[in-house]
């Protein structure tokens, strides 16, 4: 299975440097002109199935990709929406400055957020149960940069330091079942 790995575009939170977490934050006028464009990286892509995070930034940055990829088979995809691809939950620091956020880790404060490596594992349990439904197809899945950080990071496919992915960045893999490779990243 071929794997399109892609981050929403820019909202508010995002220009603010704030975090975001289960917030469903809107894309902005800069968000949705960055779906639009993002819809370039798709070209030359037959896509099988689309997915996204249940939150609107992803759904819609995943619609605008499809409609804006130059083939009228894209555009006629569905994006389902699953769960298992919201964003990390930053507990206590959704909402709050990227400087917060940092100070509250720095001294050792989780304030009930979801761990990389719980976020990475449902991440995991996704791509092997879609792997069963789509094994030779090429699927696109919009989330959110924290959660494909964790997920990159945490199951070893690729070091991946806070702040690197950025809105509406693409990275490829290949999944047969048991390993990702990795074949590219943040394009």
């Amino acid at each position: 299975m071929r794997i399109i790995l892609a981050r929403h575009g820019e909202t508010d939170y995002n220009k603010g440097k704030k975090v975001q977490g289960h917030s469903d934050i809107p894309l902005n006028k800069e968000g949705i002109k960055q779906g639009k464009e993002a819809g370039k990286k798709i070209e030359g892509y037959k896509i099988d199935t689309a997915y996204s995070s249940t939150l609107g930034r992803a759904f819609d940055t995943a619609r605008y990709m499809l409609d804006n990829s130059n083939s009228e088979d894209n555009s006629k995809l569905k994006v389902n929406k699953d769960k298992r691809l919201i964003e990390k939950s930053y507990g206590g620091y959704e909402g709050v400055s990227f400087k917060e956020y940092s100070a509250g880790l720095t001294a050792g404060e989780l304030r009930g957020m979801e761990t990389d490596a719980e976020a990475a594992d449902r991440v995991e349990e996704f791509f092997k149960e879609k792997h069963k439904e789509h094994q030779d197809e090429i699927i696109l899945a919009v989330c959110h940069g924290g959660l494909i950080r964790s997920f990159l990071t945490e199951k070893g496919i690729k070091k991946v330091g806070r702040g690197t992915i950025i809105n509406t960045s693409v990275s490829i893999l290949d999944y047969d079942g048991e390993n990702f490779t990795l074949i590219e990243f943040n394009k």
